[in-house]
């Protein structure tokens, strides 16, 4: 259920980013440009719609945060749902320290 660094610094573009940190988070701390940020507790309440709305194409989703833990968390509840879903492994914390 997770995605390497090395993999999706490859094929980022292939994937629907949702970064599920605060807004607050998503605006101070290190984020990926291209991602659509929804607060974990906001997109579990909403996912259908919000996914309907931002990834149209039904492109496979990578889960962020800092380190994994919440991204996890809305990877494993997509994948229940029958959703293509993985998480950065590490967050991106890990990304920005592999990736320059």
């Amino acid at each position: 259920m997770y995605i390497s660094v090395e993999d999706y610094s490859l094929n980022y573009d292939k994937y629907f980013t949702l970064d599920v940190r605060t807004e607050m988070e998503f605006k101070t701390l290190p984020h990926f440009d291209w991602a659509i940020n929804v607060h974990i507790e906001e997109f579990i309440k909403k996912f259908e719609t919000i996914l309907k709305e931002k990834n149209p194409e039904n492109k496979p989703i990578v889960t962020v945060c800092n380190a994994g833990n919440r991204s996890g968390e809305v990877a494993r509840f997509l994948s229940e749902n029958g959703y293509n879903a993985k998480t950065l492994d590490g967050g991106i914390y890990k990304y920005k320290r592999k990736i320059r």
